[in-house]
């Protein structure tokens, strides 16, 4: 599967608030969405911001265990979480990737804190037919990024700000397009505190081919027409 361009995707932490309303809203967000990253809950979701964090802790179910409720694949879906809760068991979550239909596992702190282990990452996915995403960051050096367009990922996510759903002044423009020069044709992600029509058209417009929703979407779960609203005003902000 390839990601849309220009797209909007959806995040949602598995079995949050509980497992029924998490499989209505997989049902819902893949016929407004144009991609799914689904949350592997985790005791120490350390690079999410407080109202993710929650959904983590509030999660009915952890781990795998979580993500194995529900079958995806009605648009693109990919698995995040950390390396270090799986740092010997890489196969495992690429093997329940690829039995719930999921199309990558993204991991954010493979590159900053188990950079040793890219390769076997990578080989790990094309071992279960999975493509590599990666997470990346205005302080990641340059090299690095460059480097990553050899793996053929199936994108690159930008996180915006230092966690997901903290807004920090940050030259927001300026770390999109010099990403985008660095990854030369592969799908460029941003993502962390989206929520109007106007962050969408600004980050796109920067050179982000799609964005992802997760903070602003958690206090409309259970409300499909609420959510499907939402995220219907958000794609206004689609070129």
């Amino acid at each position: 599967m390839v990601i849309r361009r220009p797209g909007l995707g959806t995040y949602i932490t598995a079995t949050y608030p509980n497992k029924e309303t998490f499989l209505d809203t997989v049902k819902c967000l893949s016929s407004v969405s144009d991609f799914l990253e689904v949350g592997i809950p985790t005791l120490n979701p350390k690079y999410d911001g407080p109202v993710i964090r929650r959904t983590h802790f509030e999660a009915e179910l952890k781990g795998l265990d979580a993500v194995k409720v529900a079958k995806y694949g009605d648009v693109p879906t990919i698995l995040m979480g950390y390396v270090e809760d799986y740092v010997n068991n890489l196969g495992l979550v690429a093997e329940t990737a690829s039995e719930v239909g999921a199309s990558s596992v993204l991991f954010p702190d493979l590159l900053f804190e188990h950079l040793d282990m890219l390769e076997t990452y990578v080989n790990v996915m094309r071992d279960y037919s999975l493509r590599p995403t990666f997470f990346v960051s205005s302080n990641t050096p340059h090299r690095l990024i460059s480097a990553l367009v050899r793996y053929e990922p199936l994108f690159i996510y930008l996180g915006l700000y230092a966690a997901t759903g903290i807004k920090l002044p940050l030259y927001i423009e300026r770390n999109v397009r010099e990403v985008r020069k660095l990854v030369d044709g592969v799908t460029l992600v941003a993502g962390f505190a989206i929520n109007t029509p106007e962050m969408v058209k600004f980050v796109i417009s920067a050179g982000a081919d799609a964005v992802v929703v997760g903070t602003a979407l958690v206090d409309k779960l259970g409300d499909q027409r609420s959510c499907m609203e939402f995220l219907t005003r958000l794609r206004g902000g689609l070129p």
